[in-house]
C-alpha cells in the first residue's frame, strides 16, 4: 500500500521491539491522527469540528478501538482496511476496521451523544452536553456543534434530563440486561445543588427500575466540596445513598502553570494536593478503587503525568489517563509536547503502575492503557 509514499513518513522508535507494534501504532494514531490514502471514505466537514473516524485495530491477541482525527500530515496511512507506518526502516501493517454506529454518528463522524454506549457493556447519560467552564482542551464543543447541525436543541438541560429519565423508565429491561456500568458523565453547571439533585435523581430512578449494576458519576468537584470538609462528607454520602457506586473527577492537568494556562474558572486553582485530599475522603465513603480521575496525556511533561498516576494509585484512586486528541480546531493551538517515544514510555509506566497496584482500568477510545 503506497510503498513509496510511506517512506516519506519514516518514524524512529526505540520501543518497537519492546511492546507490540499494534500498540505503538495505536498510540501514534492518538497522538497525530491518520492520513487517508483512499477515496472510498467520505467525511463531512462542519464548522470547527475536526473530521474523525472510529477504528477497531486488530492483531494476534490484540483488539482495541481508537478514535482518529483525519490529518493528511500524519505518519500513519489508512486505506480503509489497514494502517501502515514505516518505523525504524520497517513497514508495519495493522488491520483496522472502520466502525460506524448510525444511532450515534448521525453526522458521519465520531461524536458523543446524550445517551450512548461507551464500550462493552457500558452506557452513558450526558444530560449537560456543554460544560460551563469550557476549558481550552475541552472536547464538548464537538458535540455542541453536531447537535446544531442536526437541528436539535441540546441547550435545554431540563429537557435533556427529563429525556434521560424517560429513557431509563422506557428501557429498563435493556439497561439491566446489556450493561454492567452506567456512567453519569456530564458537563458541569454552575448550580452545583441542581447538578447534585439531577445526578441523584437519575441514580434513584435507575435503582427503582431494578438496575443492580454499577453507577459511576463523573463531574467537576464543586468549590464548596473542595474547601469544606463537612460539605464534602455530606456530598459523598448523599450521592452514595442515591445508588451511585463510584465518584470520578478529572484532574486533567498536574502542572500548576499549565493548569492556569488551559483551565477556566475556579478549578484552575485546585492543586493536585487538593484533589488527593478530596479523593481520600471519597474513598472513606465509596471504598478502595471506587474513586477515579482522568489525566490528559501529551500537554505536559511525561514525568508530571506519571508522578500523579502513581500518587493516585497509591491512594486507592483508579486513574484514567487519556491521550489528548483535538476534536475542534481551537484545540490544535495546544501543543502536544510528547514525542511518540515519550508517549510510549508513559504508556509503559502506566502499565507498570496498573500491575503494581492491581488497578481495574477501563480502556476506551482515547486511553493511554
Amino acid at each position: 500500500m503506497h510503498g513509496e509514499k510511506i517512506k516519506k513518513f519514516k518514524i524512529e522508535s526505540k520501543y518497537l521491539n519492546i511492546i507490540r507494534p499494534e500498540e505503538v501504532v495505536r498510540l501514534g494514531i492518538l497522538r497525530e491522527g491518520i492520513q487517508l490514502v483512499t477515496n472510498e471514505i467520505r467525511l463531512p466537514i462542519y464548522g470547527q469540528v475536526i473530521p474523525r473516524i472510529e477504528l477497531d485495530l486488530v492483531g494476534s491477541y490484540f483488539n482495541k478501538r481508537v478514535t482518529a482525527r483525519i490529518n493528511q500530515e500524519s505518519h500513519f496511512l489508512y486505506n480503509g482496511e489497514r494502517i501502515q507506518a514505516m518505523i525504524n526502516d520497517e513497514i508495519i501493517h495493522v488491520n483496522a476496521k472502520l466502525c460506524f454506529d448510525e444511532s450515534r454518528n448521525k453526522v458521519g463522524m465520531y461524536n458523543f451523544g446524550m445517551m450512548r454506549e461507551n464500550g462493552a457493556r457500558s452506557f452513558v447519560f450526558d444530560y449537560h452536553t456543554y460544560c460551563c467552564y469550557s476549558c481550552k482542551f475541552c472536547f464538548k464543543e464537538n458535540e455542541w456543534e453536531n447537535h446544531l447541525i442536526e437541528g436539535t436543541d441540546e441547550k435545554n438541560y431540563e429537557l435533556n434530563f427529563n429525556n434521560c429519565i424517560e429513557y431509563v423508565q422506557n428501557n429498563s429491561s435493556k439497561l439491566k440486561k446489556d450493561y454492567d456500568i452506567i456512567w453519569l458523565c456530564t458537563g458541569s453547571i454552575l448550580d452545583y445543588k441542581l447538578e447534585l439533585y439531577r445526578n441523584c435523581k437519575i441514580a434513584n430512578t435507575l435503582r427503582q427500575e431494578g438496575y443492580t449494576g454499577q453507577i459511576y458519576l463523573s463531574q467537576v468537584i464543586p468549590n464548596d466540596v473542595v474547601i469544606k470538609k463537612s460539605v464534602r462528607t455530606d456530598f459523598f454520602k448523599e450521592i452514595k445513598r442515591a445508588g451511585i457506586n463510584r465518584f470520578n473527577s478529572g484532574i486533567e492537568i498536574v502542572n500548576p502553570y499549565k493548569r492556569n494556562e488551559l483551565i477556566n474558572g475556579y478549578k484552575k486553582n485546585i492543586k493536585l494536593e487538593d484533589y488527593l485530599m478530596v479523593f481520600k475522603d471519597a474513598i472513606n465513603v465509596f471504598g478502595n478503587h471506587n474513586v477515579g480521575s482522568c489525566l490528559l496525556v501529551g500537554i505536559e511533561e511525561a514525568n508530571d503525568t506519571i508522578s500523579a498516576l502513581e500518587k493516585l494509585a497509591k491512594l486507592g484512586v483508579v486513574p484514567a489517563p487519556t491521550v489528548f486528541t483535538p476534536f475542534v480546531t481551537k484545540q490544535l493551538q495546544i501543543p502536544f509536547v510528547l514525542s511518540l517515544d515519550d508517549l510510549v514510555y508513559t504508556h509503559i509506566e502506566f502499565n507498570r503502575i496498573i500491575n503494581l497496584y492491581n488497578l481495574p482500568v477501563f480502556s476506551g477510545v482515547f486511553s493511554l492503557a
